[in-house]
């Protein structure tokens, strides 16, 4: 079982490489659609973004004893979140980007053990911790979308 240090060790780590790819991206290159031929850097990190908000405002409604609104399908939720970044300028999106990031961190340092890493403390995660919630989207979804990243700056190097 994993714990809060592991956790937080996870994050960072993963935080660390994503962020060491993203430097090598100046912000004339972030809006260019690079990745998948449809996607560009920006749209990333605001995808990034949104999802790292989205599981810090789910816990929150949990921890306020709430359940948290259903949502749509993952693929009509993912085409809203962007078409609603690409309204944004770069260093807006960096920044929600950034400031969500940082709201993972403290919900993790604040958060019980039991909020975390029992199953059955909050009935809307049917049984699964909700720091697997918080590595889906965070490290686990850093890892997910690194690689493409760092093949696109291998292509252009």
């Amino acid at each position: 079982m994993v714990n809060k240090q592991e956790l937080t060790d996870k994050i960072l780590s993963g935080r660390k490489q994503l962020e060491a790819a993203l430097a090598n991206v100046d912000n004339e290159r972030m809006p260019l659609i690079v990745l998948h031929g449809e996607w560009s850097i920006k749209d990333l990190v605001a995808h990034i973004g949104f999802w790292e908000e989205r599981v810090a405002s789910i816990f929150q409604t949990l921890q306020a004893g709430k359940t948290p609104q259903p949502s749509p399908e993952l693929d009509v939720l993912n085409a809203q979140a962007l078409n609603a970044s690409r309204k944004l300028s770069v260093e807006e999106i960096r920044r929600q980007e950034i400031k969500a990031y940082q709201k993972i961190l403290v919900l993790v340092r604040e958060a019980s053990q039991a909020e975390l890493f029992d199953g059955a403390h909050f009935a809307w995660t049917e049984g699964r911790p909700f720091y697997n919630f918080i590595a889906d989207n965070t490290y686990g979804h850093y890892e997910e979308h690194l690689p493409s990243v760092l093949a696109w700056l291998k292509r252009i190097s």
